[in-house]
């Protein structure tokens, strides 16, 4: 009976386990994103963050040596793009409109730079970019500690690599 009763306890801990286990597995994974009625479907960074719509100037940061020997400060060198264009802003603003997945850490890889968004001179969303490689190819925001992940667009990706050579290093004002 001694036994039996070990037997029961450790396959109830195991399935209590694999149960929890599994229901991490789909929150982690899981690439659909609650709408304003609260109801499941497909998201994007553009539905996440609706202030997006409102963006009337871009600073695009390109981190010098992103992929280089530096993985704690790499973000530390960089150099700036500002623009009002808008249909520079209509890119940006297209290139988020594809499926979003939520993931609750950052993914391994090192993003290229980033997009600090402004309305009215006030910056209120930054838009990480990467397009490495295929498992590095993405835009993300980062909302509520959780992190929302879609592909960077084809476009996007192009227009970046156009606009990298332009951007200039921001002058220290402290200095």
């Amino acid at each position: 009976m001694k036994y039996l009763l070990i037997t029961c306890t450790i396959l109830m801990c195991i399935l209590l386990a694999c149960n929890n286990s599994n229901s991490e597995h789909t929150k982690d994974d899981n690439p659909v994103v609650e709408n304003s009625s609260g109801q499941g479907a497909p998201g994007s960074i553009m539905q996440l963050d609706q202030r997006l719509t409102g963006i009337d100037s871009l600073v695009f940061v390109f981190y010098k040596d992103p992929h280089g020997k530096d993985s704690v400060r790499y973000t530390r060198y960089y150099t700036q793009f500002h623009s009002t264009d808008t249909a520079l802003m209509g890119l940006v603003k297209n290139s988020l409109q594809s499926t979003v997945q939520r993931i609750e850490k950052v993914k391994p890889c090192r993003s290229e730079g980033k997009i600090w968004c402004f309305e009215k001179g006030n910056i209120f969303q930054t838009i990480y970019f990467s397009s490495h490689s295929d498992a590095c190819n993405f835009v993300y925001i980062i909302k509520n500690g959780q992190f929302f992940y879609s592909d960077i667009s084809k476009m996007l990706t192009a227009k970046l690599a156009e606009l990298k050579p332009l951007a200039i290093e921001s002058s220290n004002e402290g200095e």
